[in-house]
């Protein structure tokens, strides 16, 4: 079992990451900066790494940086974009060029109209990619999957991907990898 100290203690990293990534904004009208699951986000990212899924993950500045924290703890490499709010364009903030004929993971939070999705895709289709897919850290009941561009070809939802059953051990995994983590930062559990 995850303790509550354990648990706070990855939230805290997670809206570091998220405050310092590029694309942060700090305006009101921005999602919750916090995983929904946090043993769930982490277990996603390890087992798409695990599965070789994906070679480069495009975040959508700045909710995707929530679950980017779990990619980025394996050292994948995270590209940003932004789309502006009301979506009206994508705003490149990296180099995009290492997406070209690359299989492409992008980390997004949630779907509402699709609009947001259509202008990242639109702007990744540029660059060439062998693939675009889809990552949503938030549950299916906070989506609108039948907004999702047409042009992504696989959707990750961690309800999907991971199996129910084992819970326990993924959470054994969780505390494994993250107790040290906070014990070396001073806060023991």
């Amino acid at each position: 079992m995850v303790s509550a100290q354990l648990m706070e203690f990855v939230i805290s990293e997670v809206s570091r990451h998220v405050r310092t990534s590029k694309g942060y904004e700090t305006e009101s009208f921005v999602n919750p900066m916090t995983p929904v699951d946090s043993v769930s986000a982490f277990a996603i990212a390890r087992l798409l790494i695990e599965r070789d899924a994906f070679d480069v993950c495009v975040s959508v500045a700045p909710e995707g940086h929530v679950y980017g924290y779990f990619f980025d703890l394996f050292n994948v490499q995270i590209l940003s974009v932004h789309v502006d709010y009301p979506p009206r364009r994508c705003e490149i903030l990296d180099d995009l060029g290492p997406v070209r004929g690359k299989r492409i993971l992008i980390l997004e939070d949630d779907v509402a109209s699709g609009t947001t999705l259509r202008h990242v895709v639109n702007t990744l289709v540029e660059y060439e990619p062998a693939r675009i897919d889809l990552f949503l850290g938030r549950r299916k009941d906070a989506q609108v999957l039948d907004s999702i561009h047409p042009g992504i070809e696989q959707v990750f939802m961690a309800e999907d991907q991971l199996d129910a059953g084992r819970r326990s051990e993924y959470e054994r995994q969780f505390v494994e990898y993250f107790a040290p983590l906070m014990e070396r930062a001073g806060r023991c559990d």
